[in-house]
């Protein structure tokens, strides 16, 4: 059993080792360019269906479309468009996006994804006490804040009031209105650490410390519930600003109230809204508002929204801050499925702190994969745990320090401190570096330069990358060099498009064509009456159609008048009128026409500029083509071609 195992490992290995061999077989070499089987093969699999008819294009077919196409990337080459900054610069940016799915891990990335996509299933509250901690904080304003906010958790878990401790202790200014309480929130909303303390946390559990760039937070989570999804719904407002007086403040909730009534009674919400509303941000669209969720909104704003059962619905009066609402529910979505929230997820995602998860997964996978080895003696900062804080290397505080000292190693790559200290020095504000910065810095150098490692690797570890990036490169060059060659040479080339078109012009001949009027007419009397105007000698000279409008349309509108020069097939009313085309129109016995047909002549130039600079850039193309076909050796590997078949 174990040899007929071997066997047939040994089978698919080399059937395996065939393949790539076969894939990367030379198909085509111009001059001195080669292309493989696999290049070809990637680019007609991804082109080789019409997508307008569905038809498939033969290999042979395609073949010489790839060499029309590889020639003309090949002549950009050699005219050293692919070396000019603009080109350079833009395909740099292009090849840092397309890299960048390939620098983060993916398994961590689905993790956040899914991890993401399940906290949209419910909605937190959660109220909060936090510990500021300026930018340029201190290793001892980081001692201090963290045993404050250690002494606040211990009060907490004594038993004394959250919202007593929060006005007295927390530096969140929103603190004196709200007690902490942030109401109720979902993914996305909050910072994701502060975010994972509370969907990790239990309902009235205290949490620990939690770091974010604001300070040190308590949390504390007050309620979970099952998300409600999304509402749309228009409101009418009638602001109160701070400091108005009781009259004002009564007369605001008799006019709401008279609004409310209006509504009631069946007037129009959206034209109440538009005319009483003092929201104007809204007003002018009849009070309509973008569709939102939990914690986009006041909590009385929303959840009078929310409490609205159906479509239609409108809310009695009700006051928040900004003063009267009445709201008025257009529509209402549940959480969608993960399939259709997943585009959003993975964009926030992208924007998000979450990205650095994946990042970082990357980075660890890297050092184990690159041996990566650390001088742990050398590390510019150490957390000391006696302190509570990073405590920074002294040599990094002295200018006469040599800083020669390896720092890590992975590959054939070797660090030094004195990389790093180059490293900072760049990097350095004028603010002084603490040894928080000086920590953040160090991780950020050596990621960066594992990162800028494997960045370099990507094209031989990742063939699908190699390729797409291939395709970018040369699709910016054929697009230079036809632009040169083509297209602008095609608009400003005027005496060659002339010759062109003089050389051409049976190309750009009118159809027999109708010149003349129409005339609708709506009833009998006015038919009769411009039956007989038009049949005049005169009309035309002494009378015009703009006379006969403004003779006839005095009162109401009896009389239109379509005039121009048609072709057939241009008008359903004159095909019918002049070429006796059955177009199944409805009859209108009071149709009048006068005019002529115009024999098939030229086009004038400008009639057909146009039309005329598409075929003259066909035809400088395959002029082109032709020269190129000329001047570089082209060969075919007919074995590996039918290989591909």
């Amino acid at each position: 059993m174990k040899k007929i195992c071997l066997i047939i490992c040994s089978v698919l290995l080399l059937n395996n080792t065939f393949s790539q061999e076969q894939n990367n077989e030379v198909l085509l070499t111009i001059d001195n360019n080669k292309i493989t089987s696999e290049e070809f093969s990637r680019i007609y699999n991804k082109n080789k269906t019409n997508f307008s008819t569905g038809e498939i294009t033969s290999i042979e077919e395609y073949l010489d479309l790839f060499i029309n196409f590889k020639l003309k990337v090949t002549e950009a080459e050699n005219s050293g468009l692919d070396t000019v900054k603009s080109f350079i610069v833009e395909f740099e940016g292009y090849k840092r996006q397309l890299a960048n799915p390939y620098l983060i891990d993916e398994k961590a990335n689905e993790k956040v994804i899914k991890e993401a996509y399940e906290r949209m299933q419910y909605e937190m509250r959660a109220s909060h006490i936090l510990v500021k901690l300026a930018p340029d904080f201190s290793p001892e304003d980081t001692v201090i804040a963290y045993e404050k906010a250690m002494g606040i958790r211990k009060r907490l878990l004594q038993g004394e009031p959250f919202k007593a401790v929060a006005k007295g202790s927390s530096g969140d200014p929103s603190v004196k209105n709200n007690g902490g309480d942030l109401g109720y929130f979902t993914v996305f909303q909050m910072i994701y650490q502060f975010e994972n303390a509370v969907y990790n946390s239990e309902i009235g559990e205290i949490s620990k410390p939690v770091r974010t760039r604001f300070g040190y937070h308590i949390v504390k989570v007050t309620d979970k519930r099952k998300a409600r999804g999304q509402i749309k719904v228009a409101h009418i407002m009638l602001t109160v600003p701070r400091g108005t007086t009781a009259d004002t403040e009564k007369q605001k909730k008799q006019l709401i109230n008279d609004i409310y009534h209006k509504v009631k009674q069946g007037e129009d919400f959206n034209e109440l809204a538009m005319e009483y509303s003092e929201d104007r941000g809204s007003a002018s669209k009849g009070g309509e508002l973008p569709w939102f969720g939990a914690g986009r909104m006041v909590q009385e704003f929303e959840g009078a929204a929310f409490e609205l059962s159906s479509n239609g619905e409108v809310s009695q009066p009700f006051r928040t801050g900004f003063g009267w609402h009445i709201i008025k529910r257009i529509d209402r979505k549940d959480i969608p499925s993960f399939e259709e929230s997943l585009p959003e997820i993975k964009r926030k995602v992208g924007k998000d702190q979450r990205a650095l998860v994946a990042r970082d997964a990357l980075i660890n996978n890297l050092k184990q994969e690159y041996n990566f080895v650390q001088v742990e003696e050398n590390i510019p900062v150490k957390y000391d745990t006696t302190l509570n804080t990073h405590v920074l290397k002294q040599a990094y505080l002295s200018r006469d320090s040599k800083l020669d000292g390896k720092l890590f190693s992975f590959l054939d790559q070797l660090f030094f401190e004195q990389d790093f200290a180059a490293y900072v020095k760049n990097k350095k504000s004028k603010k002084e570096l603490l040894p928080y910065d000086y920590m953040m810095l160090y991780k950020e150098f050596v990621d960066n330069k594992i990162l800028e490692v494997e960045e370099s690797r990507l094209e031989e570890k990742y063939p699908e990358y190699k390729y797409l990036l291939k395709e970018y490169h040369d699709g910016m060059l054929l697009f230079e060099i036809t632009d040169q060659k083509i297209w602008s040479k095609a608009t400003e080339d005027s005496v060659g498009l002339k010759n062109y078109y003089d050389n051409n012009k049976s190309n750009y001949m009118w159809d027999e064509r109708w010149e003349g009027s129409v005339y609708y007419c709506s009833n009998e009397q006015v038919y009769k009456k411009v039956s007989k105007i038009i049949k005049k000698k005169s009309f035309g000279k002494t009378l015009t159609n703009d006379d006969l409008i403004k003779q006839l349309n005095t009162e109401e509108e009896v009389l239109k008048i379509e005039t121009g020069i048609f072709e057939e097939g241009e008008n359903n009313i004159i095909d019918n009128l002049i070429w006796e085309k059955k177009n199944n129109l409805e009859n209108n016995p009071y149709l009048l026409h006068k005019g002529n047909k115009l024999i098939p002549e030229y086009k004038s130039f400008s009639e057909c500029r146009g039309l005329v600079i598409s075929d003259y850039q066909d035809y400088l193309d395959k002029e082109w083509i032709k020269s190129l076909r000329e001047k570089y050796n082209i060969t075919i590997n007919n074995a590996v071609l039918s290989s591909i078949k």
